[in-house]
Protein backbone atom coordinates (compact mmCIF):
# COMPACT_ATOMS: atom_id res chain seq x y z
CA UNK A 1 0.00 0.00 0.00
CA UNK A 2 1.31 3.38 -0.85
CA UNK A 3 2.74 5.41 1.95
CA UNK A 4 0.30 8.50 1.07
CA UNK A 5 -2.88 6.10 0.83
CA UNK A 6 -2.07 4.46 4.27
CA UNK A 7 -1.65 7.90 5.88
CA UNK A 8 -5.39 9.34 4.56
CA UNK A 9 -6.78 6.05 5.91
CA UNK A 10 -5.28 7.06 9.59
CA UNK A 11 -6.52 9.84 8.95
CA UNK A 12 -10.05 9.02 8.38
CA UNK A 13 -10.07 6.66 10.96
CA UNK A 14 -8.44 9.25 13.36
CA UNK A 15 -11.57 11.49 12.25
CA UNK A 16 -14.60 8.92 12.87
CA UNK A 17 -13.18 8.70 16.28
CA UNK A 18 -13.14 12.42 16.85
CA UNK A 19 -16.52 12.32 15.86
CA UNK A 20 -17.45 9.28 18.05
CA UNK A 21 -15.91 10.61 21.00
CA UNK A 22 -17.72 14.05 20.59
CA UNK A 23 -14.80 16.57 19.98
CA UNK A 24 -12.26 18.05 17.47
CA UNK A 25 -8.89 17.80 17.55
CA UNK A 26 -6.49 20.05 15.37
CA UNK A 27 -5.89 17.07 12.84
CA UNK A 28 -9.31 16.52 12.29
CA UNK A 29 -10.12 20.02 12.25
CA UNK A 30 -7.29 20.90 9.67
CA UNK A 31 -8.83 18.04 7.65
CA UNK A 32 -12.12 19.33 7.34
CA UNK A 33 -10.77 22.57 6.57
CA UNK A 34 -8.76 21.13 3.62
CA UNK A 35 -12.02 19.46 2.55
CA UNK A 36 -13.91 22.69 1.76
CA UNK A 37 -11.59 23.29 -0.89
CA UNK A 38 -11.82 20.04 -3.24
CA UNK A 39 -8.71 20.52 -5.68
CA UNK A 40 -6.19 21.20 -2.60
CA UNK A 41 -3.51 19.03 -2.50
CA UNK A 42 -2.98 18.89 0.94
CA UNK A 43 0.25 20.57 0.94
CA UNK A 44 -0.74 23.08 3.00
CA UNK A 45 -2.78 21.43 5.55
CA UNK A 46 0.79 19.54 6.26
CA UNK A 47 2.68 22.59 7.12
CA UNK A 48 -0.07 23.15 9.90
CA UNK A 49 -0.02 19.63 11.21
CA UNK A 50 3.82 19.27 11.17
CA UNK A 51 4.29 23.20 13.28
CA UNK A 52 1.41 21.16 15.32
CA UNK A 53 3.73 18.11 16.01
CA UNK A 54 7.09 20.47 16.40
CA UNK A 55 5.47 22.61 18.79
CA UNK A 56 4.30 19.42 21.17
CA UNK A 57 8.26 18.43 21.16
CA UNK A 58 9.20 22.04 22.15
CA UNK A 59 6.79 22.06 24.38
CA UNK A 60 7.78 18.77 26.04
CA UNK A 61 11.31 20.57 26.23
CA UNK A 62 10.07 23.92 28.01
CA UNK A 63 8.21 21.65 30.64
CA UNK A 64 11.39 19.80 31.26
CA UNK A 65 13.70 22.20 30.85
CA UNK A 66 15.29 22.58 34.68
CA UNK A 67 15.76 18.55 34.31
CA UNK A 68 17.66 18.23 30.78
CA UNK A 69 20.50 21.18 31.68
CA UNK A 70 19.01 23.28 28.74
CA UNK A 71 18.02 26.57 30.58
CA UNK A 72 20.47 29.60 30.76
CA UNK A 73 22.45 31.24 28.01
CA UNK A 74 23.32 29.39 24.72
CA UNK A 75 26.87 31.54 24.86
CA UNK A 76 25.78 32.92 21.30
CA UNK A 77 24.42 35.80 19.75
CA UNK A 78 21.26 36.09 17.73
CA UNK A 79 21.12 38.63 14.53
CA UNK A 80 19.45 40.44 16.53
CA UNK A 81 22.25 41.34 18.66
CA UNK A 82 20.41 39.43 21.78
CA UNK A 83 22.08 36.78 23.73
CA UNK A 84 20.59 33.21 22.70
CA UNK A 85 19.08 31.15 25.62
CA UNK A 86 19.68 26.86 25.33
CA UNK A 87 16.19 26.53 24.59
CA UNK A 88 16.04 29.30 21.78
CA UNK A 89 18.52 27.10 19.86
CA UNK A 90 17.12 24.23 20.16
CA UNK A 91 13.42 24.98 19.46
CA UNK A 92 14.64 27.00 16.44
CA UNK A 93 16.50 23.68 15.08
CA UNK A 94 13.20 21.76 15.97
CA UNK A 95 11.33 24.08 13.81
CA UNK A 96 13.50 23.45 10.63
CA UNK A 97 14.15 19.75 11.17
CA UNK A 98 10.24 19.32 11.68
CA UNK A 99 9.37 21.85 8.72
CA UNK A 100 12.79 21.47 6.29
CA UNK A 101 11.37 17.45 4.52
CA UNK A 102 8.00 18.89 3.48
CA UNK A 103 7.91 18.68 -0.63
CA UNK A 104 6.07 22.10 -0.64
CA UNK A 105 8.65 24.47 1.52
CA UNK A 106 10.74 26.04 -0.33
CA UNK A 107 12.53 27.68 2.67
CA UNK A 108 12.13 29.14 6.08
CA UNK A 109 12.96 32.46 7.84
CA UNK A 110 13.65 32.20 11.63
CA UNK A 111 14.48 35.52 14.36
CA UNK A 112 17.15 33.26 15.46
CA UNK A 113 18.79 32.88 11.85
CA UNK A 114 20.65 35.55 9.88
CA UNK A 115 19.62 34.59 6.38
CA UNK A 116 17.47 32.54 5.02
CA UNK A 117 17.04 28.92 5.47
CA UNK A 118 16.83 27.29 1.37
CA UNK A 119 15.63 23.99 0.79
CA UNK A 120 15.35 22.06 -2.66
CA UNK A 121 12.57 23.15 -4.73
CA UNK A 122 8.99 20.93 -4.89
CA UNK A 123 8.85 19.90 -8.74
CA UNK A 124 5.93 22.05 -8.82
CA UNK A 125 7.81 25.32 -8.38
CA UNK A 126 5.02 27.27 -8.67
CA UNK A 127 2.71 26.02 -5.74
CA UNK A 128 5.24 25.97 -3.20
CA UNK A 129 5.21 27.92 0.62
CA UNK A 130 7.97 29.72 2.55
CA UNK A 131 7.50 30.05 6.19
CA UNK A 132 8.74 32.98 9.01
CA UNK A 133 8.86 31.98 12.82
CA UNK A 134 10.06 33.10 15.75
CA UNK A 135 11.15 29.78 17.62
CA UNK A 136 10.67 30.86 21.16
CA UNK A 137 9.04 34.32 22.09
CA UNK A 138 9.72 35.46 25.22
CA UNK A 139 12.56 33.70 25.45
CA UNK A 140 14.68 35.95 28.53
CA UNK A 141 11.82 34.63 31.11
CA UNK A 142 12.38 31.46 30.55
CA UNK A 143 14.94 30.97 33.39
CA UNK A 144 11.64 32.41 35.26
CA UNK A 145 9.55 29.85 34.07
CA UNK A 146 7.40 32.74 32.43
CA UNK A 147 4.91 32.06 29.87
CA UNK A 148 7.05 32.05 26.44
CA UNK A 149 5.61 30.71 22.88
CA UNK A 150 5.92 29.84 19.22
CA UNK A 151 5.12 32.11 16.53
CA UNK A 152 4.45 31.61 12.92
CA UNK A 153 3.08 32.63 9.17
CA UNK A 154 3.00 30.73 6.32
CA UNK A 155 3.30 32.83 2.75
CA UNK A 156 3.11 31.87 -0.77
CA UNK A 157 6.21 32.32 -2.71
CA UNK A 158 6.18 34.61 -5.57
CA UNK A 159 9.94 33.80 -7.26
CA UNK A 160 9.30 31.71 -10.10
CA UNK A 161 11.51 28.29 -10.64
CA UNK A 162 14.72 27.58 -8.23
CA UNK A 163 15.73 27.92 -4.61
CA UNK A 164 13.67 30.62 -3.46
CA UNK A 165 14.44 34.08 -2.47
CA UNK A 166 14.34 36.90 -0.08
CA UNK A 167 11.30 38.48 -1.66
CA UNK A 168 9.55 35.35 -1.03
CA UNK A 169 9.55 36.62 2.22
CA UNK A 170 8.99 40.11 1.86
CA UNK A 171 5.55 40.30 1.37
CA UNK A 172 3.16 42.17 3.53
CA UNK A 173 0.83 40.84 5.86
CA UNK A 174 -2.14 41.05 4.09
CA UNK A 175 -0.60 38.27 1.84
CA UNK A 176 -0.36 35.58 4.74
CA UNK A 177 -1.62 32.05 3.86
CA UNK A 178 -2.59 31.55 7.74
CA UNK A 179 -0.72 32.84 10.83
CA UNK A 180 -0.86 31.07 14.62
CA UNK A 181 1.19 30.76 18.21
CA UNK A 182 1.73 27.92 20.87
CA UNK A 183 1.94 29.58 24.42
CA UNK A 184 3.55 26.92 27.04
CA UNK A 185 1.95 28.33 30.05
CA UNK A 186 0.15 25.94 32.69
CA UNK A 187 -1.56 24.04 29.59
CA UNK A 188 -0.27 24.18 25.89
CA UNK A 189 -2.28 25.56 23.10
CA UNK A 190 -2.35 25.80 19.55
CA UNK A 191 -4.25 29.03 18.34
CA UNK A 192 -4.05 29.49 14.41
CA UNK A 193 -5.98 31.04 11.55
CA UNK A 194 -6.52 30.41 7.93
CA UNK A 195 -8.58 33.51 7.44
CA UNK A 196 -11.37 31.80 8.42
CA UNK A 197 -11.70 33.35 11.81
CA UNK A 198 -9.62 32.54 14.79
CA UNK A 199 -9.02 28.58 16.67
CA UNK A 200 -7.46 27.67 19.87
CA UNK A 201 -6.55 23.90 21.01
CA UNK A 202 -5.31 22.97 23.90
CA UNK A 203 -3.10 20.60 24.31
CA UNK A 204 -4.39 17.50 26.39
CA UNK A 205 -1.19 15.70 27.86
CA UNK A 206 -2.99 12.33 28.54
CA UNK A 207 -3.77 11.68 24.83
CA UNK A 208 -1.09 13.67 23.30
CA UNK A 209 -3.54 15.78 20.85
CA UNK A 210 -4.40 18.98 20.58
CA UNK A 211 -8.26 19.44 21.20
CA UNK A 212 -10.39 22.19 20.05
CA UNK A 213 -11.18 23.95 23.18
CA UNK A 214 -11.59 28.21 21.52
CA UNK A 215 -13.47 27.89 18.46
CA UNK A 216 -14.14 31.34 16.69
CA UNK A 217 -12.58 33.67 19.33
CA UNK A 218 -13.45 36.79 19.24
CA UNK A 219 -11.67 39.90 20.59
CA UNK A 220 -14.42 40.92 23.69
CA UNK A 221 -15.52 44.89 23.01
CA UNK A 222 -14.31 45.88 26.25
CA UNK A 223 -10.41 47.22 27.53
CA UNK A 224 -9.86 44.87 30.65
CA UNK A 225 -6.04 45.08 30.40
CA UNK A 226 -3.70 47.93 29.06
CA UNK A 227 -0.22 46.05 28.08
CA UNK A 228 2.97 47.78 27.87
CA UNK A 229 6.55 48.28 29.53
CA UNK A 230 5.55 51.30 31.37
CA UNK A 231 8.97 51.56 32.81
CA UNK A 232 10.01 52.93 28.70
CA UNK A 233 6.97 55.99 29.63
CA UNK A 234 9.94 58.44 29.84
CA UNK A 235 11.23 57.65 26.28
CA UNK A 236 7.73 57.36 24.34
CA UNK A 237 6.70 60.54 22.37
CA UNK A 238 3.88 63.00 23.44
CA UNK A 239 0.98 61.39 21.39
CA UNK A 240 1.84 58.01 22.92
CA UNK A 241 2.17 59.13 26.65
CA UNK A 242 -1.02 60.92 26.05
CA UNK A 243 -3.07 57.71 24.83
CA UNK A 244 -1.36 56.46 27.82
CA UNK A 245 -2.50 58.93 29.83
CA UNK A 246 -6.47 58.92 28.66
CA UNK A 247 -6.77 55.38 29.42
CA UNK A 248 -4.90 54.79 32.88
CA UNK A 249 -6.79 57.88 33.99
CA UNK A 250 -10.08 56.04 34.16
CA UNK A 251 -12.25 59.04 33.62
CA UNK A 252 -14.14 57.87 30.59
CA UNK A 253 -16.10 54.92 31.96
CA UNK A 254 -14.67 52.24 29.62
CA UNK A 255 -11.48 52.34 31.09
CA UNK A 256 -12.76 52.59 34.63
CA UNK A 257 -12.12 48.89 34.99
CA UNK A 258 -9.10 48.57 32.97
CA UNK A 259 -6.00 47.12 34.77
CA UNK A 260 -2.42 46.82 33.67
CA UNK A 261 -1.26 43.70 33.23
CA UNK A 262 2.40 42.97 31.08
CA UNK A 263 4.42 39.67 31.15
CA UNK A 264 6.89 40.56 29.08
CA UNK A 265 6.69 37.71 26.89
CA UNK A 266 4.09 38.69 23.71
CA UNK A 267 2.71 35.88 23.34
CA UNK A 268 1.26 35.27 26.83
CA UNK A 269 0.26 39.34 26.80
CA UNK A 270 -1.87 38.69 23.56
CA UNK A 271 -3.21 35.99 24.20
CA UNK A 272 -4.50 37.00 27.45
CA UNK A 273 -5.95 40.31 25.79
CA UNK A 274 -6.94 37.93 22.90
CA UNK A 275 -9.61 36.04 25.43
CA UNK A 276 -10.42 38.97 27.93
CA UNK A 277 -10.04 42.20 25.66
CA UNK A 278 -7.58 45.20 25.79
CA UNK A 279 -4.66 46.76 24.22
CA UNK A 280 -0.85 45.17 23.96
CA UNK A 281 2.06 48.18 22.88
CA UNK A 282 5.67 48.27 21.90
CA UNK A 283 5.86 51.88 20.48
CA UNK A 284 8.91 53.14 19.29
CA UNK A 285 10.64 55.61 21.56
CA UNK A 286 13.75 57.54 21.54
CA UNK A 287 15.92 54.30 22.38
CA UNK A 288 13.94 52.15 19.98
CA UNK A 289 12.61 54.52 17.51
CA UNK A 290 11.53 51.90 14.48
CA UNK A 291 10.09 50.01 17.47
CA UNK A 292 11.75 46.42 19.41
CA UNK A 293 9.28 43.69 17.79
CA UNK A 294 9.93 42.37 14.91
CA UNK A 295 7.49 42.52 11.87
CA UNK A 296 7.93 39.32 9.92
CA UNK A 297 8.44 37.29 12.73
CA UNK A 298 6.20 38.94 15.45
CA UNK A 299 4.25 41.87 14.20
CA UNK A 300 2.58 40.55 11.22
CA UNK A 301 1.50 36.96 12.41
CA UNK A 302 0.02 38.25 15.26
CA UNK A 303 -1.80 41.27 13.48
CA UNK A 304 -3.56 38.95 11.31
CA UNK A 305 -4.19 36.71 14.08
CA UNK A 306 -6.26 39.91 15.69
CA UNK A 307 -8.08 41.41 12.94
CA UNK A 308 -8.79 37.61 11.89
CA UNK A 309 -10.72 38.37 15.34
CA UNK A 310 -12.13 41.53 15.53
CA UNK A 311 -9.60 43.89 16.43
CA UNK A 312 -6.88 45.75 14.39
CA UNK A 313 -3.11 46.47 14.68
CA UNK A 314 -0.91 49.61 14.00
CA UNK A 315 2.21 51.09 13.85
CA UNK A 316 0.59 54.32 14.72
CA UNK A 317 0.37 55.09 11.27
CA UNK A 318 -0.34 52.54 8.75
CA UNK A 319 -2.05 48.86 9.67
CA UNK A 320 0.57 46.27 10.30
CA UNK A 321 -0.56 44.13 7.69
CA UNK A 322 -0.04 47.10 4.72
CA UNK A 323 3.22 47.58 5.69
CA UNK A 324 5.71 46.64 2.86
CA UNK A 325 8.61 44.39 4.65
CA UNK A 326 11.87 45.83 3.51
CA UNK A 327 14.66 43.44 5.42
CA UNK A 328 14.42 40.19 6.71
CA UNK A 329 14.65 41.16 10.30
CA UNK A 330 12.94 44.63 10.16
CA UNK A 331 11.73 45.94 13.57
CA UNK A 332 8.25 47.99 14.40
CA UNK A 333 6.34 49.97 16.70
CA UNK A 334 3.06 48.23 17.42
CA UNK A 335 -0.02 48.90 19.28
CA UNK A 336 -2.38 45.52 18.80
CA UNK A 337 -5.90 44.68 20.58
CA UNK A 338 -9.48 46.01 20.63
CA UNK A 339 -10.58 48.36 17.15
CA UNK A 340 -11.71 51.18 19.50
CA UNK A 341 -8.21 51.35 21.44
CA UNK A 342 -6.16 51.28 18.09
CA UNK A 343 -8.15 54.02 16.21
CA UNK A 344 -8.13 55.38 19.26
CA UNK A 345 -4.16 55.82 19.72
CA UNK A 346 -4.28 56.69 15.71
CA UNK A 347 -6.06 59.81 16.74
CA UNK A 348 -3.71 61.11 19.22
CA UNK A 349 -0.74 60.38 16.56
CA UNK A 350 -3.01 62.17 14.07
CA UNK A 351 -3.17 65.25 17.10
CA UNK A 352 -6.89 64.57 16.99
CA UNK A 353 -7.11 63.83 21.04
Amino acid sequence: MPENVGEEKGRLVKRKFDEFAGFKTLESFISAEQHLHPSARGFFADILRRIGVASKIIGSKVQRAGLVNVLGAAGSINIQGEQQMKLDVMANQLMINSLGWLPAVAGMASEEEEGVVRLSPHPDENDTYVILFDPLDGSSNIDANVSIGTIFAVLRRVSQGGPCEVKDFLQPGRKILAAGYVIYGSSNMFVYSTGNGVHGFTLDPEVGEYVLSHPDIRIPDQCRCFSANEINYRFWDEPTRRFADFIRGGQDPRYQKTSSRYIGSMVADLHRNLLYGGVFMYPGDKKNPRGKLRLLYECAPMAFLVEQAGGAATDGHTDILDIQPEELHQRCPLIIGNRQEVELYKKFVAGQM
